[in-house]
């Protein structure tokens, strides 16, 4: 390795040569397999690099070494065959020095994978021995497992087993009596959740098979309704209901209205009891959380707003003035498919004359994918340097396309705009994308944004040119 590691700060650079030995003499490294050219890999290098640098400053036992792999590089290009790796980046956390490991498929930010980390490399189940132990683990997380088993009972091995999670601790003692906070004499198999939100400790009552467990733990260890602040003790539990898979129901009212904010919470949570994962409910002060709001296209005149948002599709829904009586119907017309999905749009400008022509969410389909000239299209942001270098060139193969109608040179604002057809990923800026009329195909542009090369994959793809009276 290029540097030592035992939980120092250090990434370690592994490679073929020294990955068996790497194994060897660390007990959990988690490895990040990358290639150069990912820009998934870059945005986690640095995310990487400060988790090592937090772990260091933690107790672990085992150490938690963390570590990458460039699988670009000939040399590893057996190791990454051997490991199946498919896809970059890759994160395969490994225990005492066995080559078959896990692959981690939790947060990709520093604080997250601090927090997935020391849960993995933690004992699958925390044995505590005195009451001393046992309330110092209730009060060291928001949310906690503890159960109580005699040795060898058939439940423990159902609770060792959903224990294997990386988000929630899981404690174990082999005396009920040891159980802060209740007086549950003689006793057994008793499961518990302690919580630092809505009911402190909630009691696992549904027949003893991991999936119940599970789903118990999915459903309970959540609050009915998180509130979006910034606080380092909700930063976990934020975390945890953004990654959860059901939509997110998010609230936006002015806290200073004591009355308006509890009313909309109190609705929330009446709805939430319901059925505890099929949202997750989210409530935010309109004053903290301006940033949230134009992302979802949130108007500050209209509150209190709900936002359903469906991560995967990302698809949102917004209830402008809304009242805490209105919300459980309105949640029922999402469930009936009677609801239509709001975007984010600026107004179409009044003229669109330009050599680059100016397309807006509402627009979109219509100018875009519902044309029948071929399109060549920039999503750019209005604060991005590169695009605002990359302006005049577009400009330039604008003018030379402008005499050709089958041929549209066209720009998309894609931080006022929401892009609703899917086939355009946009994760950068600026991101151009060419459609193609005739088969209806989305074709990424990522050649050099020089005019001469822009015009060349243009006409390749168009099979069109530039007006005959144009020099190339």
């Amino acid at each position: 390795c290029d540097a030592v590691n035992d939980g120092t700060g250090v990434v370690l650079d592994m490679d073929a040569d020294n990955f068996a030995s790497t194994l060897q003499e660390h007990p959990f490294v988690a490895v990040s397999f990358t290639a150069s050219w990912c820009g998934h890999c870059k945005r986690l290098e640095p995310e990487w690099a400060k988790a090592a640098e937090i772990l260091a400053t933690h107790k672990n036992d085992p150490p938690i070494v963390l570590a990458q792999v460039d699988c670009t590089a000939d040399k590893n290009a057996g190791l990454t065959k051997d490991l199946d790796i498919t896809a970059f980046p890759t994160i395969i956390v490994f225990r005492d020095a066995a080559t078959d490991g896990e692959v981690y498929d939790g947060p990709r930010v520093a604080d997250g994978i601090v927090d997935a980390l020391r849960t993995l490399a933690a004992p699958i189940v925390e044995l505590m021995k005195n009451v001393h132990e046992v309330r110092a683990f209730v009060r060291q997380d928001p949310v906690v497992m503890l159960a109580a088993f005699e040795p060898g009972a058939a439940g423990l091995r159902v609770y060792e087993t959903a224990a294997r999670r990386a988000d929630i601790r899981f404690g174990l003692v082999t005396d009920a009596s040891l159980l802060p906070e209740l007086d549950l004499p003689g006793e057994e198999d008793i499961v518990l959740m302690y919580r630092s939100f809505d009911e402190r400790i909630v009691r696992f009552d549904m027949d003893f098979t991991v999936e119940n467990l599970n789903r118990f733990v999915d459903a309970k260890s959540l609050p009915l309704v998180a509130e979006l602040d910034k606080t380092p003790e909700n930063r976990n539990i934020l975390r945890r209901v953004f990654e959860f898979r059901a939509p997110k129901v998010i609230a936006f009212t002015n806290f200073k209205n004591a009355t308006e904010r509890d009313g909309i919470k109190s609705a929330m949570r009446d709805v939430a009891a319901l059925d505890e994962t099929k949202y997750r409910f989210v409530l935010g002060d309109s004053a903290e959380n301006e940033a949230a709001m134009k992302y979802f296209g949130v108007s500050p005149d209209l509150l209190p707003a709900i936002v359903l948002h469906e991560t995967e599709a990302d698809k949102k829904y917004i209830l402008h003035r809304a009242e805490p009586k209105g919300i459980a119907s309105w949640l029922a017309k999402y469930d009936v498919g009677s609801l239509d999905p709001s975007f984010k749009s600026e107004e179409p400008p009044n003229s669109n004359d330009g050599a680059v022509k100016v397309i807006v969410a509402s627009t979109f389909e219509a100018l875009v994918t519902g044309s029948k000239a071929d399109v060549l299209i920039e999503f750019y942001a209005p604060w991005c340097g590169h695009c605002k270098k990359f302006a005049p060139v577009m400009e330039k193969v604008g003018h030379k396309f402008a005499s050709n109608d089958a041929v549209v040179i066209a720009k998309m604002d894609a931080t006022a705009n929401d892009v609703l057809d899917k086939r355009f990923m946009v994760k950068a800026y600026p991101t151009l994308y060419f459609y193609q009329a005739k088969t209806d195909k989305v074709i990424l542009y990522d050649g050099d944004r020089s005019e001469m090369h822009l015009i060349g994959f243009v006409m390749k793809h168009s099979g069109k040119t530039v007006s005959h009276k144009e020099d190339l």
